[in-house]
């Protein structure tokens, strides 16, 4: 039987390896200290190198110096030169050897050589070249020597060999070496230990905000990092993120409101409805009885309808699916368009609907969605405006704006409620009530109209001295409506 393999676990380092270098600040602090060891590493081979070459030359220069001292010091008979007892070159490291005019055999030395010279340098010197050679001794010994032609009258008269150890240069450069081998390493791990914690500092506040995030829910939008006002980017992603939490808060607090309030204004014609069936089925009715309750229960059944419909208007504008068809429109004809089609209605409140100073003034507009705005905001003049009371439709320009104005001399809104007048489902308890009519939704529906326009609207209001609301829409060029075909616009 062959044994069953060990079963061997797979090293935990390669994950653990993986989970940290998925860390912005292990790989900040990784790429920080590659960068640094390149740097490092560049400038100490460009410091090695230029010292080296700092060295070496100062070294040749030396030879050269002492090259030229001792050719001046040379002694010279019957045409054979010598080095005239010279013994300075042992004491100060240099070694001198002077060679006959064929560089061939050395006539006077300071010292004995431990190193052997190329013949070819011998013989380029006594052809009247300069040159510097590194050359090694037979103890291991590295000397750096200048050759050159002792010249006496335009010729030749033997060859001068200047030669002084190079251990000074290249223990000086080895030291360098080792230092720098030393050097980079420890620095780099100070590196690594100063860009993590660097890093942690400047990451921390996005630690905050991930924190934050993971607590927050639907239910607990009020939390807020209260980051400490800095002008950074770090600062400025901890405000947006605060501002980002104030718009959800809003938006949450809106939809709760709004989901509360629909509810609310649905069950009242439904528990209606129901009543008003429980009533007719209770016991056997005359005709005209089941007609009236049936009746009744259809006008509930159109209230409830005319809520659906607005509902539904608000929530595709939210979404911005609502499509506005764009085409140059005169709200002087509008304004005529409406007068006419609501005078019945005013009539029957036996007041007054009537247009003002109206001028044309062409904007780029829906006119099903302007002609809609216009008869809220005067069915809601209509409505609160007693018996004998005036409503007034105006149309004016100024400074390129169309101003489109409704004004009644109903009775009123207090100052206090202004300011929230064109919230949903928002009713004024003495001027607005359940018992006028209305869910509170075409205010907010007018209001989404003009600024799906891209204009604004505004009130104001005097209790007992009426209502005026202002449209304030931008004109359309008049030299271009003429030709503009109509568009579609997402609003």
């Amino acid at each position: 039987m062959s044994a069953i393999p060990a079963f061997r676990r797979a090293p935990a380092f390669p994950r653990i390896s993986g989970l940290l270098l998925r860390t912005i600040r292990v790989r900040l602090t990784l790429w920080y200290v590659v960068l640094l060891a390149l740097i490092l590493v560049a400038f100490s081979v460009f410091l090695i190198l230029n010292l080296s070459h700092n060295l070496s030359a100062a070294l040749d220069r030396s030879l050269v110096a002492e090259a030229q001292r001792s050719i001046a010091t040379l002694d010279v008979q019957d045409g054979r030169p010598s080095l005239n007892g010279e013994t300075d070159g042992t004491t100060n490291g240099y070694v001198l050897t002077l060679y006959d005019r064929q560089g061939a055999q050395p006539i006077d030395s300071t010292r004995h050589l431990t190193f052997a010279l190329p013949s070819s340098i011998l013989q380029q010197a006594a052809a009247g070249h300069q040159t510097f050679a590194t050359v090694h001794g037979s103890d291991g010994s590295t000397w750096r020597v200048l050759t050159l032609p002792v010249v006496d009258n335009g010729h030749v008269i033997a060859v001068l060999q200047v030669a002084r150890s190079a251990q000074d240069v290249t223990a000086a450069i080895d030291q360098l070496r080792l230092l720098v081998a030393l050097a980079i390493p420890l620095t780099l791990l100070l590196a690594v230990a100063g860009g993590i914690f660097l890093a942690g500092r400047a990451l921390d506040p996005i630690d905050r905000i991930t924190r934050a995030a993971e607590h927050l829910g639907a239910e607990d939008l009020s939390r807020r990092l209260s980051f400490a006002a800095t002008d950074d980017e770090v600062g400025r992603l901890a405000a947006t993120f605060d501002r980002m939490l104030d718009r959800l808060d809003r938006a949450f607090q809106r939809q709760r409101t709004f989901t509360a309030d629909a509810s609310h204004e649905l069950r009242t014609p439904l528990a209606l409805l129901i009543g008003q069936a429980d009533l007719a089925l209770e016991r056997s009715r005359t005709t005209a009885e089941y007609r009236r309750a049936v009746r009744s229960m259809r006008d509930d059944a159109q209230a409830m309808q005319r809520l659906l419909g607005d509902l539904l208007t608000l929530a595709r504008a939210d979404a911005h699916q609502e499509d506005l068809a764009c085409e140059p429109l005169d709200l002087r004809d509008l304004a005529h368009e409406v007068v006419t089609a609501l005078e019945p209605l005013a009539r029957s409140r036996t007041s007054t609907l009537r247009l003002g100073d109206v001028e044309s003034v062409v904007v780029s507009g829906d006119q099903t969605r302007l002609a809609q705005l216009l008869v809220n905001l005067v069915e809601n003049g209509l409505k609160y405006t007693p018996a004998g009371g005036v409503v007034s439709i105006s149309v004016q320009q100024h400074d390129g704006q169309a101003f489109l104005t409704v004004t009644d001399t109903g009775v009123g809104i207090p100052a206090e409620h202004l300011p929230h007048l064109f919230e949903r489902f928002y009713r004024v308890d003495n001027a607005r009530s359940r018992a006028e009519g209305g869910a509170g939704l075409g205010l907010a529906i007018s209001q989404w109209i003009v600024e799906a326009h891209g204009g604004t609207i505004s009130v104001t209001s005097e209790p007992g001295q009426g209502t005026t609301f202002t449209v304030t829409l931008p004109i359309l060029n008049p030299g271009m409506h003429p030709y503009l075909t109509t568009r579609s616009v997402r609003a």
